[in-house]
């Protein structure tokens, strides 16, 4: 199979997982309750909301900048909220290829090694992740109704998930601490490829591991720690300042935001446009299954809080695209190596 027909394949997945999660979500639903829904939710509430998101994105900028000091120094909070804003809006329109677009950006302002700023990207997925397990692990703490009867796969996803996680982020760590160990384990790989390919593949795998140079600056953990609280906990914010755009707020509290949060948040993690259709369903069956709120009501909270956030960071993060002058085609295609 070419790599043109691999990639029309895997946003052909793409396609059909948004088709059949929205299906899932909206089947059996009144369309006429659910638009009326939204139509009466209070707008400055949700103005809120995305102010909030915004604050969020520039704390998760600034947290990259902290990732990328042992690379560069001092790089521009600026640049860093342009790559992440960008990396949303290609998300928003062809799924996971944010990640890739989002080092290409950083490289391109900052003139460093793409592969490195991936290799930040990495970082900070695992740190996600882990947010996510710690979210659904205090959710007995804030709730405790019928969890995992509602949701009996939730565990059992959680442990595998976990071991997944810090398996993976062990294996890079030792590669990264013991290069010599790398070099070894390159040496053996390298024996069976053309020897342009195996320099190419030597170079990559050092700059890729240099992303994980922050675990060797103690002196940043606290700086990250404080920024991925405060990010995830804005979050949180999000979702309940959008209990009161529904007049939900004497019903769910802020622990039910928690709830919310931590439950869509598996929704997001499903390679789709923008999260659509994995957030909706999971967002609204959250509010459905655990809180007893109405059907139509569930999937307006979803529907509008989803909206916001997919308009508004398409718009800002188109606009720092087109200044940037950044190519969607480029940044997936040029090899790692070469993105400076």
């Amino acid at each position: 199979m070419t790599p043109r027909a691999r990639t029309l394949l895997k946003y052909l997945v793409s396609a059909l997982l948004t088709i059949g999660l929205l299906y899932f979500a909206f089947r059996d639903t009144d369309f006429d309750k659910v638009y009326l829904a939204i139509k009466g939710a209070n707008y400055w509430w949700m103005l809120a909301m995305f102010a909030v998101l915004m604050t969020s994105h520039f704390f998760r900028a600034w947290r990259w900048r902290y990732l990328l000091n042992p690379i560069k120094p001092g790089i521009s909070l600026r640049n860093l909220f342009s790559g992440v804003m960008i990396g949303y809006f290609v998300n928003n329109l062809l799924p996971r290829a944010g990640e890739l677009v989002r080092p290409y950006t950083i490289g391109k302002l900052e003139s460093i090694p793409k592969s490195a700023a991936l290799g930040t990207i990495v970082v900070e997925r695992i740190m996600d992740t882990a947010s996510v397990l710690v979210l659904v692990t205090i959710i007995p703490l804030v709730y405790d109704g019928p969890l995992l009867l509602a949701f009996p796969w939730l565990q059992r996803t959680g442990i595998i998930v976990s071991c997944i996680t810090f398996g993976f982020l062990l294996f890079v760590l030792v590669l990264m601490m013991r290069r010599d160990w790398t070099d070894a384990l390159l040496r053996r790989v390298e024996a069976l490829l053309p020897s342009s390919l195996g320099a190419r593949l030597d170079k990559i795998t050092h700059s890729f591991l240099d992303g994980f140079l922050v675990v060797k600056r103690p002196g940043s953990f606290l700086a990250i720690l404080v920024l991925s609280t405060l990010v995830w906990l804005l979050y949180v914010v999000m979702a309940y300042l959008a209990f009161f755009a529904f007049g939900l707020e004497g019903h769910l509290g802020f622990g039910s935001a928690v709830v919310v949060l931590a439950i869509s948040s598996i929704g997001m993690a499903i390679p789709t446009p923008g999260s659509t259709g994995g957030y909706h369903w999971f967002a609204a069956q959250t509010l459905i299954r655990l809180f007893h709120i109405p059907n139509e009501v569930a999937l307006g909270y979803a529907t509008l809080t989803h909206a916001v956030g997919f308009i508004g960071v398409t718009v800002i993060g188109l606009y720092f695209f087109l200044r940037d002058n950044v190519t969607i085609t480029e940044a997936i295609n040029k090899p790692v190596e070469q993105a400076t």
